[in-house]
């Protein structure tokens, strides 16, 4: 199948696509709770002729959407979950639109969009009789949280597919030529005795002392971890408002993160030890509950070359001079953003030679160990721009970041394409997934863990 059929595929789905990115920007939504979008969605791709599953194990927001029969079957895999106290008007000072409420921070009101658009593309595709197979479409909740794809792998979502791809907004343009860090996250939390802070203080038992405790011995266990681990904390109850009661309960979210799943399980056994031991010297109890988790990803180089292929036949947005002005004025908003970088990213960049270590983590980590898996970076955001921040809201739905998307869409449609042509690919990106995986995969969720809905 030509590019040019590609191309036409997406581009009369464009009005759409891009009404239904501006409305998942206008109704943000915290992971797990994405009932708009995931109705939305739904609605959409039944339209469309999808066979549409409304809700999967765990996850009553979860969409998975196939079209087609028989192999291969291709994933495409979207989110649509938003971040906290993000709200934003698009305007180049803070300005929320509702103090407190979410915002689209990280982009994904365009990756669940996009994917969708290259999944009805791949459907036009298989009417015409061009391309032969299943396409599949995720919506996946919660990524932000670091669990909707972990939940959907361990009860099998993407057990059966051939392979599965996927994009995300930046301030750059490439195939992803990194790998990501197993992640988990975890509670503790401390139960002591409450007393009078002055007159009977030898009668409290202090579980803030004890968090603070547990703190002190983890900042001192950074000396001593592997320099690819990270662990980050948060208190999130620090015991009461009152400083002359012994606090009698007080709780900390940790995050530990190491190169696979094997060194984080050897990480988070000695950041629990920490708790313990403050627990000992405070005379408090605790309890650990398990929040989330996500596994390293897997990197596929023929997927990625396969990946990078595409993007190269096809023409990167431009920006117009609205977009212009608008970076012109928000980049002086941007901390120590570098002189010498451009308003826009208008370059494809080369594909990395090598993979090297990159210090976040995805849930996509856990689809990659199932099936051969590539995500590439698409620039929809001026250089500089803090991800996670209100700049990114800002631009989430202005013309760059819209054409931005629509690309990120045609590419993924384009590369889906030419695995399908060209089933040796496939086979290739299997063998190189083997050796990586071994074979195995296990799930970085607990079985009885659940989701907090």
């Amino acid at each position: 199948m030509d590019k040019k059929t590609v191309i036409a595929c997406a581009d009369r789905l464009e009005e759409d696509l891009v009404s239904m990115a501006k409305a998942l920007w206008e109704r943000p939504e915290l992971g797990y709770r994405e009932e708009f979008a995931a109705k939305l969605q739904s609605d959409y791709l039944e339209k469309l002729g999808f066979r549409v599953q409304r809700g999967f194990g765990v996850l009553p927001t979860a969409v998975i959407a196939e079209y087609g029969e028989g192999r291969p079957i291709i994933g495409l895999l979207g989110e649509f979950d938003a971040l906290p106290d993000l709200s934003q008007h698009m305007t180049c000072e803070r300005s929320p639109i509702i103090p407190g409420a979410p915002g689209h921070g990280c982009g994904h009101n365009m990756i669940g969009t996009a994917c969708l658009g290259a999944a009805a593309a791949l459907r036009d595709a298989i009417d015409s009789g061009a391309v032969k197979g299943t396409v599949r479409y995720y919506a996946c909740p919660a990524e932000e949280l670091l669990g909707g794809k972990t939940f959907m792998a361990r009860d099998g979502a993407f057990d059966d597919l051939d392979a599965s791809l996927t994009w995300h907004p930046s301030c750059f343009t490439s195939p992803w030529g990194h790998s990501e860090l197993a992640v988990q996250q975890a509670k503790f939390r401390f139960r002591g005795t409450s007393a009078h802070a002055a007159a009977a203080p030898h009668l409290g038992r202090s579980a803030l002392d004890a968090v603070e405790l547990m703190n002190v011995a983890v900042n001192f266990l950074r000396e001593h971890i592997p320099g690819d681990n990270r662990v980050h904390y948060a208190i999130t109850d620090a015991g009461g408002d009152a400083p002359n009661v012994v606090q009698p309960h007080a709780e900390v979210m940790y995050m530990m993160r190491a190169k696979d799943n094997a060194d984080l399980n050897a990480l988070c056994k000695r950041v629990h030890k920490c708790a313990e031991g403050a627990a000992l010297a405070t005379e408090t109890t605790f309890t650990s509950d398990f929040h989330s988790a996500s596994s390293n990803l897997i990197t596929i180089p023929t997927l990625q070359k396969n990946l990078y292929k595409a993007m190269a036949a096809l023409k990167l947005p431009e920006p117009d001079e609205t977009d212009l002005a608008f970076a012109r004025e928000i980049i002086k908003t941007m901390v120590d953003r570098p002189a010498d970088l451009p308003l826009y990213p208008t370059e494809l960049l080369p594909l990395p030679d090598v993979i090297s270590p990159h210090f976040g983590s995805t849930d996509t980590g856990d689809v990659s160990w199932n099936c051969p898996t590539v995500q590439m970076h698409v620039g929809c955001w001026i250089p500089g721009t803090p991800t996670h921040g209100w700049q990114a809201v800002a631009q989430g739905k202005n013309g760059f970041a819209r054409r931005a998307m629509l690309y990120a869409g045609k590419a993924l449609a384009l590369a889906a394409v030419q695995l399908i042509d060209n089933p040796e690919l496939l086979e290739q990106a299997k063998k190189e997934h083997l050796a990586k995986t071994g074979g195995v995969y296990e799930p970085a969720m607990p079985a009885d863990v659940m989701p907090h809905l």
